[in-house]
Formats: C-alpha cells, sequence, structure tokens
C-alpha cells in the first residue's frame, strides 16, 4: 500500500512533523479529529448576517470593484461585492496580492468567513473563497444577480441554500458547501492544512478501517458502522451524522476503558483463595458497634453489609466507597477491618497520601480498636530505620493485626502473615500500580474511599472494575455548614465574627487559588501575599498564623497541619494543598479567596475541611464579581451541601476533567452529552 507521504502528496518536513507528533499512518492520519466544526452549507444574504450571525458564516456575490493602499509597509486589499439583494459587503486582504487577483471584477463568488460590520458593511477578512458560475436554465430572478437556484422537484424559488456550481465541479467542495472541520494547529501545521489533506484521504478509508463490532451489535445500539464514523468525524454528512459519528467515537473508547477495567479485575481475581468460611456472623458486628459514642446512619449500616457480602465472597472484593468529607467512611472502614481480624483472623492495611492523614487515620483507629484486642501500628516515611524494622517484623509474624501508614508501606520488604483486607484513602492519590502491590498478597479485599462525589454516569465510565457504594447521610448532630458569596469590603466587615470565634477556640481556614499548576511561583507569591495581609488584619493574632502551600516539603506540611490541629495555630493561609481530609473539629470558618476561580466539585472539597463537629461553621466565597456565570456556580454553593448535587452541575458546567482532577482516568475529555447520557453508558457497559 502506499505510505502517508505519497498518499498525502506532501513534502518530507511536513511527514517529520506528523512523525513527531505520533501521526505514522494513514490509520493515525484518520483518527487526528477535529476539535470543532463550522456550517458552512447554507449560504445567506448580507442582511441576514448583521444582527444573526456570530460565527463562520457564507455568502454569495459579485465583484464590482477593486482597490489597493499602503499603511505601514502593508499592502491592503479592498474588495467589493453585492450580494443577490443588492447590498454591498466588502473583502479585506493584507498582503494578499495572488488572490486579490483572483477576484476578477463582474464573476461571482462564494465567500465564508467570520464577518464583523465595519462602518456600515459586513467585512470578511482573509475568507475562503471560490469563484461559481450557474448554468441559465437553472436559474430564476433578475439576471444580474440570480438570487435563487430552482430545486427539480419544486416549483417554487427557494432561498439559496442550495448546491450553486463550481467551474468544473459541483458545490460543495472540501471547504464550502458543507459542515466544515476545524483542527487543532500542530507545530506549526495549520487547521487549513489538515483539512485540505484529509478531504483528499477521506475516500482510502475501506481500506484502512474495517469493523470490530458486530453488524447485529451495530443495529441493536443504534450505531455507524467504523467507516461511515471515520468519514463524518471528518466532513459530516449533516449534524445528525456528526453527532453520530461523535457517539460511536466515543463508545469506542469507553468500550475500551470497560474492557481494561474487567481485565484488571478478572487478573486481580484470579490470585484469590476463598476463605471457605460461608456463614456470616453479625454479633461480631455489634459488639464494636455496641462500643461506639455515636449512633451509625443507615447508609453506613447498609455499606458495612455490603463489604461483609464481599467478605464472604469466592472472588476478592474491588469496591469504591464515596461519601461526603464527614460522613463516616473511616468508621465503616474500621468496622470492617475487626470484622476481618475475628472471623478471617486477618490483618488489614489503611493507606493514606499523606502522614497527617495516616496519623489522623491511626489515632482514630487505635482509639476505636486497641480496646478490642487489636494491635494498630503507623508505618511513615519518618520513622527511624529501627523502628520500621520491627513494625515490619511484628508485621510478618501476624502480632500488628491492622497497620496504617503512606507510601512507605509500599516497599518489597514490608510483608504480611495473612493480609485480607485493604483500605486506601483519597483514592485517586495512589496509582493502578501502587494498588497491584497488594496482589501478591493473594489479592485481599480492597476497598477504595472518595471524599469527590462521582455522578453515577461518571461512575459507570470511569469506575467499571468496582462495585459502588455510597454513603449519602452525615452522622447525626452535623449542622449544614451555612455559606455566602462576599465581595472584597464585605469580606473586611467579617473580621470581628473571625475574632469572636478565635477568642471561643474556633479556627480559621483562608485558602488561595493556585492559578496554573506551571505558575509555583505565583502560587507562592499569591499564598504569601495573603498571608502578609491576614497578618496585617489580625495584628492580635501575631505568630499565630500559618502559611502553607504546594512548594514546601511533606515533613514541613506535615508540621504546619499538626500545628493547626493542635492548637499552635488559629488561622491557617493555604493552597488547595488541604483538599485531602484531615479532621479538625474545631475549624469552623473557612474563607475561599477568588472562589470563581474555582470548579464547584474543588470548593465542595474545600469546603468539607470544616463542620466536622457539631459546631455551626461558615464558608466565605470571596469574589471580585457577584454576578455572570461565575455567580450562578457560588449561588449552588450558597444552596446545596449536598456534593453528589454539585458534581453534577459540575460535569454539565465544567467538564468530567473538573471532578475527576488527578484520578487516572485517561479519557476525560469525552464530552458532556456522552457522560450525561446514563443509558448511553449502561450500554456500553
Amino acid at each position: 500500500m502506499p505510505d502517508l507521504k505519497s498518499l498525502l502528496k506532501t513534502t518530507p518536513k511536513y511527514v517529520s512533523l506528523l512523525v513527531k507528533n505520533g501521526i505514522v499512518t494513514v490509520q493515525d492520519f484518520l483518527q487526528y479529529f477535529p476539535r470543532a466544526y463550522e456550517d458552512r452549507s447554507t449560504i445567506r444574504n448580507l442582511d441576514e448576517l448583521i444582527f444573526n450571525e456570530k460565527g463562520v458564516t457564507a455568502t454569495k456575490g459579485k465583484v464590482v470593484s477593486k482597490t489597493i493602499f499602503q499603511r505601514g509597509g502593508r499592502k491592503i486589499y479592498t474588495i467589493k461585492f453585492v450580494d443577490a439583494a443588492g447590498m454591498t459587503g466588502v473583502i479585506s486582504l493584507f498582503n494578499s496580492g495572488y488572490m486579490a487577483a483572483r477576484l476578477i471584477e463582474g464573476h461571482r463568488y462564494v465567500i465564508v468567513g467570520k464577518p464583523t460590520l465595519r462602518s456600515g458593511k459586513m467585512t470578511f477578512s482573509h475568507p475562503d473563497i471560490v469563484e461559481t458560475e450557474a448554468p441559465e436554465e437553472e436559474i430564476i430572478g433578475d439576471e444580474d444577480d440570480k438570487p435563487y437556484c430552482l430545486a427539480s422537484s419544486s416549483a417554487s424559488p427557494a432561498p439559496l441554500d442550495c448546491s450553486p456550481f463550481l467551474k468544473g465541479a459541483n458545490l460543495p467542495t472540501y471547504n464550502i458547501g458543507r459542515i466544515y472541520p476545524i483542527y487543532p494547529e500542530l507545530n506549526g501545521i495549520s487547521p487549513g492544512w489538515f483539512a485540505k489533506k484529509t478531504w483528499d484521504l477521506i475516500v482510502h478509508t475501506g481500506q484502512y478501517f474495517h469493523e470490530h463490532l458486530p453488524e447485529e451489535f451495530l443495529k441493536q445500539f443504534d450505531l455507524l458502522g467504523v467507516v461511515e464514523t471515520i468519514k463524518n468525524m471528518h466532513y459530516p454528512e449533516s449534524t445528525e451524522m456528526q453527532k453520530k459519528a461523535i457517539q460511536r467515537i466515543f463508545f469506542d473508547r469507553l468500550l475500551r476503558v470497560q474492557l481494561h477495567a474487567l481485565m484488571n479485575k478478572a487478573a486481580y481475581q484470579a490470585n484469590y483463595t476463598a476463605s471457605g468460611i460461608m456463614q456470616q456472623d453479625w454479633e461480631v458486628v455489634k459488639n464494636i458497634i455496641a462500643t461506639l459514642p455515636f449512633t451509625l446512619t443507615n447508609a453506613q449500616k447498609k455499606v458495612i453489609k455490603h463489604i461483609i457480602d464481599n467478605m464472604h465472597d469466592i472472588k476478592p472484593m474491588l469496591r469504591l466507597l464515596q461519601g461526603d468529607v464527614g460522613s463516616g467512611k473511616t468508621v465503616v472502614a474500621a468496622i470492617s477491618a475487626y470484622y476481618s481480624f475475628k472471623i478471617f483472623q486477618g490483618q488489614s492495611v489503611f493507606l493514606a497520601p499523606l502522614e497527617v492523614l495516616a496519623n489522623q487515620h491511626y489515632r482514630t483507629l487505635a482509639k476505636l480498636l486497641l480496646p478490642l484486642g487489636l494491635r494498630v501500628e503507623l508505618l511513615t516515611g519518618s520513622l527511624t530505620k529501627g523502628e520500621k524494622d520491627k513494625i515490619k517484623s511484628d508485621l510478618k509474624q501476624g502480632k500488628v493485626h491492622v497497620l496504617v501508614g503512606t507510601h512507605a508501606i509500599l516497599q518489597e520488604d514490608v510483608d504480611f502473615q495473612n493480609l485480607q483486607f485493604v483500605v486506601i484513602d483519597e483514592q485517586h492519590k495512589f496509582g493502578v500500580r501502587q494498588r497491584a502491590f497488594f496482589k501478591k498478597f493473594a489479592s485481599p479485599h480492597i476497598l477504595q474511599m472518595s471524599a469527590t462525589p462521582i455522578p453515577r454516569s461518571m461512575a459507570l465510565a470511569f469506575f467499571g472494575e468496582f462495585d459502588i457504594s455510597i454513603i449519602d447521610e452525615l452522622p447525626v448532630g452535623r449542622k449544614p455548614i451555612q455559606t455566602k458569596m462576599v465581595s472584597e469590603k464585605e469580606y473586611i466587615k467579617i473580621k470581628p465574627r473571625i475574632l469572636e470565634k478565635i477568642n471561643q477556640g474556633q479556627k480559621v481556614f483562608v485558602v488561595t487559588p493556585l492559578i496554573d499548576e506551571s505558575e509555583k511561583m505565583e502560587e507562592l507569591k499569591a499564598a504569601t501575599v495573603e498571608f502578609e495581609e491576614i497578618q496585617a488584619l489580625f495584628p492580635e493574632l501575631n505568630g499565630r498564623i500559618g502559611l502553607l502551600h504546594g512548594r514546601m516539603k511533606s515533613s514541613e506540611k506535615d508540621k504546619i497541619m499538626q500545628d493547626f490541629k493542635d492548637g499552635h495555630l488559629n488561622v491557617l493561609v493555604s493552597t488547595t494543598v488541604i483538599e485531602v481530609g484531615v479532621d479538625i473539629p474545631e475549624a469552623t470558618i473557612m474563607i475561599i479567596k477568588n472562589s470563581e476561580r474555582f470548579g464547584l466539585s474543588q470548593l465542595h472539597q474545600l469546603r468539607g475541611r470544616i463542620g466536622r463537629s457539631d459546631m455551626q461553621s461558615y464558608c466565605f466565597l470571596e469574589t471580585k464579581n457577584k454576578s455572570g456565570e461565575s455567580a450562578k456556580r457560588l449561588r449552588a454553593m450558597e444552596e446545596s451541601n449536598d456534593g453528589f448535587k454539585l458534581a453534577e452541575l459540575d460535569l454539565q458546567t465544567r467538564g468530567a476533567g473538573e471532578i475527576l482532577g488527578t484520578m487516572q482516568s485517561g479519557e476525560s475529555d469525552i464530552p458532556l452529552h456522552i457522560l450525561s447520557d446514563l443509558k448511553f453508558l449502561e450500554k456500553v457497559q
């Protein structure tokens, strides 16, 4: 078969640029899809464009004059044309003598571009232009203007949205008279170059793409075939066909995600040896629940049943537990670890992304499980070698029943006597490889916990290997956080309330945004400036205001958080590094600066750092603009504390990437209308 260079009829330079960007074969080239489309299929008169047209459009007219003048060394060509209704338009060209020379007075052209109204005339700068010519018998109207073409099946004139004629070829051509693709620019290769070369190449689609789905499958799910899909991704026959092509592309992507997930699940479960203990013992659960100083919610009880059912199954558990911050996920996991120990003599691991969070889990679990006879140990990078070696030795001998830690657990010399249950907190902070570490211990049950609410449609799309449980109730006695949008001036006015709360022993978070991941110095500057402003605003708190940002070492961040937790600091100025769930019950006020820069899911995650006790908590969303689109999102925060409701809204307004954040899905560019279509996603699954 011909190679890419000969098929494209291009130079080695262009081929080299394509190869550098991973486009090596014809298949690669034809899977470099447009980022957007322009509807150039309808030709309109100029008077239709003045008030109605905002984007690229097409019109038709006869050139009546050409002028040229120079400005600052640049030649500016002004070509006037008259449309079918007698209205004058302008084509403006800069240093484009070749194109200007091709436009001949008295000849008619189709002009495609984004018009602007200048000096009362619709003006097209550097549009696409094609000369037209039509057989006399098919034209009606004035001889000079010829405003209409006549469809063969119609006895009345139709507006100029039917195909006019090119000299030597019928419209539509590749860039006029159709839906036109707009490609991402690639290392200096223009979108127009891709459009022309793809048009030349799509006739070969059938030679390079073969259907991998059965015919009956395509009919059942109303999917385009792969060849029609590729053609309509580049040059759609209609808007409807464009949508169907996009649907097929993302059906295939999601199908790959699902198949990969199922393969991962099968590979993990293949290494499992069932305990053989089929009888559940709910007295064990009742015994530990009786020791709790609070009442479990119905949602917590339901999840505990899910987990215990899985523990007695013939396959290891892979379960994702979702629950808003403060909903009691850790208690559910602790009860499950106790059950695993009592019934299966199993050891458990609690894996956390940060040392301060691991310390928090350790204290919670030790308080709950030590009185019941379980030994709980903490393994982190800050321990001495001797301390680590002692814990590892006891762990291997089965003397440690619950191990809590950070990445320090994921070392080759960490071994277990009978690892049965693994809890991974803030699961999106850990990759597949890190989770796979535990597979060598006969595939223990895995419970992954997330405080990031994920809409059901996204959960179907991205977490296919997991069964999903949700805790959708907050513990009894928790008060909803009161959230209010404030201007900069209003923010200053809340100082007395903040001081009053601090004097009562309560604590305050002040959060500044990270504008861009690449702007680490900007992050430091923003946080430092805010820190200085807070110090100036609260001179009474000298030495009791802390600063936390992403450029600090992990040990520094952990110390600051611990000082804040222990009461050595009253106010913590921070970037978004506080998102992960450290529990500070005394924190009751949060001020989020420039809150319009955050998505709803991230704002909700941040807000979850407060409201962790029975005290009333307050979140102030400081913004420069209390109107407009961003204000609508902030008002949603004022009106709701429901993380799942806010996540659904975030999905509609900002896309999957905002919710997924650093979750390693690899497919967060899937369009909203696909991710929002539950029936479609269920078909894929």
